[in-house]
């Protein structure tokens, strides 16, 4: 009976053993295929159509990648997720799937293209020159600089539907669709000012009194017609040779009677003085009683005659005598 017992007893022990190692199996088994079967977050999905789909949040996904769950964002926008509302999702779908921490998330970043500002400022500018507007101009809008966002699948383009003109206020109106006329996904409408711009002279840096304004020192700057004062230069011309009355500055307009003639001879300056009388030429030191630029006449002394004469400005301390 003993025997029987023992043997009874181990018996058990054996298929308990067996038993508890068929469950651990099981166990570990189904947690591989439930690791393998593990669903990871996406950081950044950028997606092309109007819906969302599961697959575009999480990676590693058997079943269901292609299940709608909402619509995306619209084109050329991002959607974020947070780790509650991801969580959610997961549970709704049964995915083996929980955030690490409150900060999870992931941005849905939707395709488009961009019709940018360049494009849509030549498409107006074209129709302008068709109703006969020309010359120099700037097309300057009231509500700023608008973009056009299109579908990823569509041309980067746009054009001028109508356009209306006030040629007296420079004043228009204009209705742009995108991509095309054919096929307007989009449409803005738009208003704004014609620019009458004017090329002007400006100093490339500051320049103070006795600097002498050369072509390399001069640049041109469009500028509004409408903004211009009666007295500003406009030829570079009347710039040059010519010196500041006192401190000019970089980039800033010149008005007239800010330059004026470098003066060549000061007052109490040493001058040679040179007289012409037919064929015969001579030449004396003299003494400026007078400040001069080149083309004045100022008054000179003769310092071997003491003899005072009018003189000519010709050049630096150079005069001829009158």
């Amino acid at each position: 009976m003993l025997n029987k017992f023992w043997f009874n007893a181990s018996l058990t022990v054996r298929i308990t053993l067996v038993l508890l190692a068929l469950i651990c199996g099981s166990a570990t088994f189904f947690i591989g295929v439930r690791s393998a079967m593990a669903a990871t977050l996406k950081s950044v999905s950028i997606v092309n159509d109007d819906s969302l789909k599961l697959g575009d949040i999480f990676d590693g996904l058997k079943h269901n990648a292609d299940y709608v769950i909402g619509p995306a964002p619209q084109p050329g926008q991002d959607m974020v997720l947070n780790a509650r509302t991801l969580y959610r999702i997961a549970v709704a779908m049964n995915l083996p799937w929980k955030p690490n921490s409150s900060g999870d998330q992931i941005v849905i970043r939707r395709e488009a293209t961009v019709v940018p500002y360049t494009m849509i400022e030549n498409s107006i500018r074209n129709k302008l020159k068709e109703k006969g507007v020309s010359g120099n101009i700037n097309i300057a809008l009231n509500n700023g600089k608008p973009t056009i966002v299109l579908p990823h699948d569509l041309p980067e383009n746009a054009e001028v539907t109508s356009l209306n003109f006030d040629f007296q206020k420079d004043y228009f109106e204009a209705t742009i669709v995108a991509p095309s006329k054919a096929n307007p996904v989009q449409k803005i409408l738009v208003s704004g000012m014609v620019e009458r711009m004017v090329p002007v002279p400006v100093l490339r840096s500051n320049m103070q009194n006795g600097d002498i304004i050369g072509e390399n020192d001069i640049k041109m700057i469009n500028v509004n017609q409408k903004s211009l004062q009666h007295d500003i230069v406009l030829d570079k011309e009347d710039m040059i040779g010519l010196t500041p009355r006192r401190l000019a500055y970089a980039e800033k307009f010149v008005l007239e009677g800010m330059l004026e003639k470098p003066q060549l001879v000061g007052r109490g300056d040493k001058v040679s003085i040179t007289y012409r009388e037919g064929p015969l030429v001579l030449t004396a030191k003299g003494k400026a009683l007078q400040s001069g630029a080149k083309g004045d006449i100022v008054r000179v002394t003769n310092i071997n005659s003491s003899r005072s004469v009018d003189a000519l400005v010709v050049g630096e301390n150079l005069v001829v005598a009158q």
